[in-house]
């Protein structure tokens, strides 16, 4: 989960700053065999504990080799403490051993005690790296032998660090940071045209009564019990419409908004990339009989009703045929016609909502389900 949240956060934008740069110079050469996606920073809270985890796992990785293996993983610790009783293991014979230091030098463990000859086995994960880079052959695979004596523990000393090794770190740092911070500023500063004449507010989150999840989570504590937060799903939503949550209770979790897509009933890749089956759909047919929601309209922010305009999109483009437009007035037959909501056929989708050309606020929008419904 930490490796795809940083995956998630910090390379995918990277890929598609190359991906929108190759659509750039194609379309000027008259091909559209690339074509321009948006880049957007979708959980500040993600973000930071990406960059955290890396650094962590970055100095770590400098200064002891494998410390998060070894020390911080519940795997890796687990069989650190395993590794401690095996029968088998490298074994330094120091009759043979000069101490020349170079099997220490390519451990990836950093368990290697070059010149008191000793390996701290709970880091050994038996690479053989130091077999093969050893040339007097002073280490081999073997029956280790207990030491009759005490046993010294005196821990292993970190090796100098230049300050030009620091400088490069700084440096390599510092770089991604620039480039992260300025293309968040370019598309921040980016203004969007309808015919060149007026801008288009971007459409803000509404309040929603319950969070929304995805099909195929059964309910709001199935989800929280088994999703790790892992990014995956948020990273292939083709429309996405998922993304962290920032509630401390399921920080992290994705949860469903509606404001650059919603969620089309013939995509399931969630449920496919799913690891721990936190989305679990066995077929289309059955994620378009869910109900993980309902459609609410607010009649304040209707187009018809506030600008006087035809409109009808969230009927027109309702795939569970949930919503119908109907006179504003029955008194009246050509009043503002306004949508009314079959909440028995909504499944929740946001359709609606993200089409709905009511700004910043959609005119409809959907709140979430604690426990999902079939309809």
């Amino acid at each position: 989960s930490a490796y795809a949240r940083m995956v998630s956060s910090l390379l995918a934008p990277v890929w598609q700053w190359g991906n929108n740069l190759l659509a750039y110079f194609a379309e000027r050469a008259e091909s559209y065999a690339f074509y321009e996606v948006d880049v957007w920073m979708k959980s500040l809270s993600t973000l930071i504990i990406a960059v955290i985890t890396l650094i962590v796992l970055f100095v770590l990785a400098w200064r002891n080799g494998r410390t998060y293996c070894n020390t911080i993983c519940p795997v890796g610790t687990v069989l650190g403490f395993i590794s401690r009783y095996s029968i088998f293991k490298p074994v330094i014979d120091t009759s043979k051993c000069n101490s020349c230091g170079l099997c220490a030098r390519n451990c990836k463990a950093s368990c290697i005690n070059a010149k008191a000859h000793e390996i701290d086995y709970s880091r050994c994960v038996a690479c053989m790296d130091c077999l093969g880079k050893c040339k007097q052959g002073a280490i081999k695979y073997t029956r280790r032998i207990q030491k009759k004596e005490g046993v010294n523990t005196e821990a292993v000393k970190i090796k100098s660090v230049t300050s030009e090794q620091i400088d490069n770190a700084r440096r390599s740092f510092l770089s991604a940071s620039t480039i992260f911070a300025t293309s968040t500023i370019l598309k921040a500063q980016e203004k969007k045209v309808d015919g060149g004449l007026a801008a288009i507010e971007d459409k803000k989150i509404p309040n929603r009564e319950n969070p929304i999840y995805p099909p195929g989570s059964l309910n709001a504590r199935n989800f929280a019990q088994h999703c790790t937060a892992c990014q995956l799903c948020v990273s292939v939503c083709p429309t996405q419409v998922l993304r962290p949550s920032g509630n401390l209770a399921t920080l992290m979790q994705p949860e469903m908004s509606y404001e650059r897509g919603y969620c089309r009933p013939e995509c399931a890749k969630c449920a496919e990339v799913c690891p721990t089956d936190a989305i679990h759909l066995t077929s289309l047919a059955e994620k378009s009989a869910i109900q993980i929601g309902h459609a609410v309209w607010i009649k304040e922010n209707c187009v018809p009703l506030t600008d006087g305009m035809e409109c009808g999109n969230c009927a027109r483009h309702c795939p569970a045929a949930a919503i119908q437009m109907v006179a504003s007035d029955p008194e009246i037959a050509d009043s503002p016609k306004i949508p009314a909501i079959n909440v028995e056929r909504c499944i929740g989708c946001g359709a609606c909502e993200n089409l709905c050309p009511s700004r910043p606020f959609s005119a409809i929008y959907v709140t979430g389900h604690q426990m999902h419904r079939i309809v």
